[in-house]
């Protein structure tokens, strides 16, 4: 060996990637907090600490109300961020993700084409409700316009001007019918 070398050869029983004085998330354990604060002892007389056991997340029942309503929120809240961001919901190193891509793009065709099928509809029915409207319209106007010209036919032409309002307001029938009651009693 020379002497511009430096080996090292760790510590014995230790395994690589594996701190002394962590937690898996990265938080100091009591000994770490003890060795890294400058005492000597190196937490050999630290109390053990027990963590609560990690949710599996896999079954409803194994949260409380409070756990799940929150679990769901978030996970609505994330939904919603991602649909505001445009991203998909599918996991980048997914092995299935351009068949994931490919049934978000036909479910996308599809609400697109319900959608255009909705409007549509509804284009349609306003289309025929203003072309029945339009034709009640024209059908009054037309009866209308015939009823004066009618009128002013029978008030012109024949000379009878009572006869021509009778005939327009339809009481022409109805007013011999009553004459005639008249010379019976």
């Amino acid at each position: 060996m020379r002497k511009d070398e430096l080996c090292h050869w760790g510590i014995k029983g230790m395994k690589w990637g594996v701190r002394r004085y962590q937690n898996r998330d990265g938080t100091l354990t009591a000994a770490g907090k003890k060795h890294y604060n400058g005492d000597g002892n190196a937490g050999e007389d630290a109390e053990k600490v027990e963590y609560a056991p990690k949710r599996s997340g896999k079954n409803a029942e194994d949260y409380s109300d409070d756990e799940l309503r929150a679990r769901i929120n978030r996970l609505q809240m994330e939904k919603q961020y991602r649909d505001l961001q445009g991203q998909t919901n599918i996991r980048v190193d997914d092995p299935n993700k351009e068949l994931k891509a490919e049934k978000e793009r036909l479910q996308l065709q599809k609400d697109v084409k319900q959608l255009r099928n909705d409007v549509y509809g509804g284009k349609s029915f306003v289309k025929q409700v203003m072309n029945d409207a339009g034709k009640q319209v024209l059908t009054k106007a037309t009866a209308g316009v015939m009823s004066y010209g009618a009128k002013k036919f029978v008030s012109d032409v024949l000379g009878n001007p009572e006869l021509a309002n009778a005939v327009v307001s339809g009481s022409a029938g109805g007013q011999q019918k009553k004459d005639d009651d008249k010379k019976d009693s």
